[in-house]
Formats: structure tokens, C-alpha cells, sequence
């Protein structure tokens, strides 16, 4: 992060941060008694990351799949019954 700013003066300055962190693509990392708590960042961070989780979810996916071609797997039935349903 490139800022860290207390919770206090985000309260106090919201529009004017927000308006860095649009604008200017600022990070700040809010903190709470000296520790962070959450975080501005630009729209453009929130996409890489929400891309970011899609591809590892994907990667596990395949991974997954990968183990049920080499393992094989349980069928519905028999996973029913090992929760008693």
C-alpha cells in the first residue's frame, strides 16, 4: 500500500481520498489502531483481482478434475449415504 491513513482521517476527508484513489490510483490501507483494516484501491485493482481469483479457481477446477480422471471419485448415492442421507 501506498498509504496508511487512520480511520479517523478517512471519516473526516472520504470524498477527497476517494477521489485520490480514483484519480490519481492511489492505494491506502485504512488502519485501526495502527492496524490495517481494510483498503481503498483503484476500480482497475479491484478488476485485476476479482480476474486474479477466477483464474485460480479455475486452476483448481482443473485440478480437481485432473484427480477424479487419475482417482476416480464417489458416486451421488454413495456420498448420500455417507452423510446418512
Amino acid at each position: 500500500m501506498s498509504n496508511q491513513l487512520p480511520i479517523t482521517e478517512i471519516r473526516e476527508k472520504f470524498a477527497e481520498i476517494t477521489g485520490r484513489v480514483q484519480f490519481a490510483g492511489e492505494r491506502i490501507a485504512i488502519q485501526k489502531h495502527g492496524k490495517t483494516v481494510a483498503a481503498l484501491v483503484p476500480p482497475s485493482d479491484l478488476e485485476a483481482l476479482r480476474t486474479l481469483e477466477e483464474q485460480l479457481d479455475l486452476l483448481d477446477a482443473l485440478e480437481a478434475l485432473a484427480d477424479y480422471r487419475d482417482k476416480g471419485g464417489v458416486g451421488l448415492e454413495d456420498l448420500k449415504a455417507s452423510f446418512g442421507l
